[in-house]
């Protein structure tokens, strides 16, 4: 693995707000210019817009982009009432406490996405997807008079639903993570981890090229929330996976087709930014 060429591909390919992260990371960076780039893909009504995530290149505010951004807040530790505040306005204007929410509005379909974007399911109302980024926006520490309620809506149906998507599993454990670690959380984490060990897009093959969710994703480091989930043995394969799946130009490949090849750079440039954080994280890296 080189880390020279991984840092070139994203000086090359990332967006602003990728680099903005790397130079954190890797190069004694602030959060505040996190924070700054951010921002940018804000809109007035509180939600994330403008193809945040790559495969959907709509700049109205989404269900799906407020998770990413609001999990870029999670993955880099940052902590912000006021962008946070606002995009708990926007899910509570948008929720259904009692059917959740869709993870695209209608309107997304009149910008060019990913094929996967398509399927009808993704504009239905999903308790699954309101429970993630009730999580997130919890984590933050925000004060909000929707968010009590909407933590134990979202807590009543963790415990009466099976969940079987290895994605929704990932952020509803932020869920879990923002809450204290009572006799009922710790009775949810064991639930959602037996959940999650027959879900679809978990990928457990560490060298297969099929799209999921690797082990590493839900313990992107050795303190990670659900490290206790993986043996140590799964880890150290995934990890040695990963340092050999680096490409030829320096970055990490994706096993979908995005909107286009803009799309497809970001997104490289984004799991390449990802990989990197992830290889750090366990000592991995040279640099």
């Amino acid at each position: 693995m080189n880390f020279e060429e991984a840092a070139d591909f994203i000086w090359k390919h990332g967006r602003l707000l990728e680099r903005r992260i790397f130079e954190y990371f890797f190069l004694g960076g602030s959060k505040d210019s996190i924070l700054t780039s951010l921002m940018a893909y804000q809109n007035d009504d509180g939600g994330f817009g403008n193809a945040i995530e790559p495969d959907l290149r709509t700049p109205n505010s989404q269900p799906l982009f407020t998770e990413f951004a609001l999990r870029v807040l999670y993955d880099c530790n940052i902590k912000d009432l006021k962008i946070s505040y606002k995009a708990c306005d926007y899910i509570a204007k948008h929720a259904d406490l009692n059917k959740g929410i869709s993870t695209i509005h209608m309107d997304s379909g009149e910008y060019p996405r990913a094929s996967h974007w398509n399927n009808p399911l993704s504009t239905e109302p999903s308790m699954e997807r309101l429970t993630g980024l009730v999580g997130l926006l919890n984590w933050q520490g925000i004060k909000h008079p929707w968010l009590d309620k909407a933590t134990e809506a979202c807590l009543d149906f963790v415990s009466t639903n099976r969940y079987d998507d290895a994605h929704t599993i990932l952020t509803t454990f932020c869920l879990l993570e923002s809450l204290p670690q009572t006799e009922q959380i710790t009775r949810l984490y064991d639930k959602l981890a037996n959940d999650l060990a027959s879900a679809n897009f978990l990928r457990m093959d560490a060298y297969s090229e099929n799209y999921g969710l690797s082990p590493l994703e839900f313990v992107p480091s050795p303190t990670s929330y659900c490290k206790k989930i993986f043996q140590e043995d799964i880890i150290i394969q995934h990890l040695e996976a990963l340092k050999s799946q680096q490409d030829k130009d320096g970055g990490w490949h994706i096993s979908w087709d995005p909107p286009g090849e803009t799309a497809k750079f970001e997104w490289r440039a984004i799991i390449t930014l990802k990989n990197l954080i992830i290889l750090k994280q366990y000592k991995k890296l040279n640099f």
